[in-house]
């Protein structure tokens, strides 16, 4: 295991700097002009010599490649840069807005484990039921549904009609019901119906089968045997699915002004804000290789019939 921990981290260093190469090439070739936004966002008169003093200022009157390998230098003393519109460390906005981005992911998650694993375990025991076609029918809604829309919906329902929850903000628990409802529904859809679709396939199994001959209950093979074996392609998604509800939060936290990456990463693009644009794309990329060799890791502990890479069988 130790070797192949070490191959993943040398394949995500590498990953990291092609990363940064894309990340600072597709900043520079957004459309706009970030010393005319910046001039703007002080409201300064916007002339050619305030926008050539404002370019020297934030350093991009130099050649590009020069640019990019000073930022570089700086990204490996773990440092990303000022900001052009707050002149603040881009490191410490990423991190406190990262801070609620990971609640709101993390409550997102218990939305997930909480309603999924049943709802799964429910619709593939008894397939083809009347309780197995309605919850089929409440994931493929769920599945549909943009978090956009199902955000204004719930908005409009438990906010504004019934009055049991706040719109937007931070400030309590009750602010975080409706985001990360809104996060976690799609992948509570998808979940539930990969729960499902494993059961119902690892009962028609051999294995599953001859425990149901030997006189076992049903009950017994679904919980000891079939859904241990179910629940082994969940495990290796969940790494992905926790990156993309990262880059995903952005819809959600500007519906419900939850002040995340998300929310930041919104004004940052519309003020031509470069290093902070850059420290995102960055931190989204680490926290989802970490996420993937995590998830890869924590498969093979759970199933020993996994073997890693250059391991022998």
């Amino acid at each position: 295991m130790g070797k192949y921990i070490q191959k993943r981290l040398v394949g995500m260093i590498v990953l990291l700097f092609l990363v940064s190469i894309a990340a600072f090439a597709l900043v520079r070739l957004m459309p706009g002009d970030a010393a005319f936004a910046y001039l703007n966002s002080i409201n300064a008169p916007v002339t050619d010599a305030a926008l050539a003093k404002v370019r020297a200022e934030l350093g991009l009157d130099r050649p590009v490649i020069f640019q990019y390998t000073a930022w570089l230098r700086r990204v490996v003393c773990l440092d990303l840069g000022v900001s052009f519109m707050t002149k603040k460390p881009v490191s410490g906005q990423l991190l406190i807005s990262f801070r609620y981005t990971m609640i709101l992911t993390a409550m997102s998650a218990v939305w997930i484990a909480v309603l999924s694993l049943p709802l799964g375990i429910m619709a593939g025991k008894r397939p083809g039921s009347a309780g197995d076609q309605l919850i089929r029918g409440i994931t493929f809604l769920g599945s549909s549904m943009p978090s956009f829309w199902l955000g204004f919906l719930l908005v409009e329902l438990f906010a504004l009609k019934l009055k049991l929850l706040p719109v937007q903000g931070a400030e309590t628990f009750s602010h975080l019901v409706l985001p990360s409802a809104t996060l976690a529904c799609s992948y509570i859809a998808m979940y539930t119906k990969m729960i499902r679709g494993g059961i119902v396939e690892n009962m028609g199994r051999r294995y599953a089968v001859y425990g149901r001959a030997r006189g076992l209950k049903k009950n017994t093979v679904l919980w000891r045997h079939v859904l241990p074996n179910a629940l082994n392609p969940v495990f290796t998604t969940l790494g992905l699915s926790l990156g993309s509800m990262l880059s995903g939060a952005v819809i959600v936290e500007n519906v419900f002004a939850w002040p995340g990456m998300g929310r930041l990463i919104v004004s940052a693009v519309a003020g031509r804000d470069y290093p902070v644009i850059q420290g995102y794309i960055l931190v989204i990329a680490v926290v989802y290789t970490l996420l993937n060799l995590g998830m890869d890791i924590l498969c093979a502990a759970m199933n020993p019939q996994i073997r890693f890479e250059g391991e022998e069988r």
